[in-house]
């Protein structure tokens, strides 16, 4: 027979631990930091103190009548916040205001990434005034008219 003493430690031990569920705020963890942009822009880096600095001057401003008082801002907020051109003097009003901002980099995607390229490259321009990430994921050569190059790159590339 079992005492009540161990069946009490048995059920203890066979006991799962559901996870402690957590919530945390999303902020910049150093402005110190040196992060690449990419590998292939080793001399490109995130500035995190930018962005740190413009989200001290919105939240000094005081511009959350939009949020209750003593509301953390949204990651959304921050991200747009952070890359405010002017942070100073910009008006930020939800819904009517247009804000000017200074992104670290732009992505562009399919036929629009394609056309931006070939304009760029028809204009001359050596490089870019704000780094760019392409991403194509349908590829359709001109090569013998509409319907043959669609069936083909559906061939070839499993489109």
């Amino acid at each position: 027979m079992f005492s009540s003493g161990a069946i009490s430690r048995t059920w203890k031990a066979a006991a799962v631990k559901a996870p402690l569920r957590t919530f945390s705020q999303a902020t910049v963890a150093s402005s110190a930091r040196k992060v690449q942009m990419s590998n292939f822009e080793k001399d490109q880096h995130i500035n995190y103190q930018r962005i740190e600095d413009n989200l001290a001057i919105v939240r000094k401003r005081q511009v959350f009548y939009l949020v209750p008082l003593n509301q953390p801002m949204t990651l959304a907020e921050k991200i747009v916040y952070g890359h405010l051109d002017d942070a100073h003097n910009q008006d930020i009003e939800r819904g009517k205001s247009y804000l000017k901002l200074r992104p670290d980099r732009v992505a562009c995607q399919d036929a629009t990434a394609q056309m931006a390229l070939l304009q760029f490259m028809s204009a001359g321009l050596p490089n870019v005034a704000v780094p760019s990430t392409v991403h194509c994921d349908h590829l359709i050569e001109a090569q013998l008219g509409g319907a043959k190059d669609l069936s083909r790159a559906k061939d070839i590339n499993k489109e």
